[in-house]
C-alpha cells in the first residue's frame, strides 16, 4: 500500500481548524488549489491546481472536528478523451495537543487502481 503522510501542528482548536478545513476559499488556499468540498457523507469533492490538474470525488466519512475522509482521482482531458489517474483515499484527522491541534493527511492510493490509466 503506497501511502504519503503529513502532520502539522496549528495554534488553534480542532473547532477552528474544521471551519477551515470545510470552507472552500481557505482549503483552497491550505491545498494551493481551486478547492470545492460538501463536507457530508457522499458530497462533492473537486480540486483544480495551478498545474491545471483536477481531482474530483466523493466524501466518505465526516466526524466534525475529528476526522474527513474522502476518495478521489485525477481527471485529465474531456469526453472521449478523457484519462483517470489513480484512485486515492485521503484522511484528514485533527487531534487536540496543548499546542492546539495537530492535523495529519494521509493518502493513500487504492491498490487495486495501480497500472491504471
Amino acid at each position: 500500500m503506497n501511502q504519503e503522510v503529513h502532520e502539522q501542528t496549528i495554534e488553534a482548536p480542532p473547532q477552528d481548524v474544521w471551519g477551515f478545513m470545510v470552507d472552500p476559499a481557505a482549503l483552497s488556499v491550505w491545498f494551493g488549489a481551486d478547492a470545492w468540498l460538501e463536507p457530508v457523507v457522499d458530497g462533492r469533492v473537486a480540486f483544480r491546481f495551478a498545474d491545471g490538474s483536477i481531482r474530483r470525488g466523493v466524501v466518505e466519512q465526516v466526524e466534525r472536528s475529528r476526522r474527513l475522509t474522502w476518495r478521489w482521482r485525477e481527471h485529465r482531458g474531456a469526453g472521449f478523451g478523457l484519462e483517470l489517474g489513480e484512485r486515492s483515499r485521503v484522511t484528514i484527522e485533527l487531534e487536540p495537543v496543548p499546542e492546539g491541534t495537530l492535523v495529519r493527511i494521509t493518502e493513500t492510493i487504492a491498490a487495486s487502481s495501480r497500472g491504471a490509466a
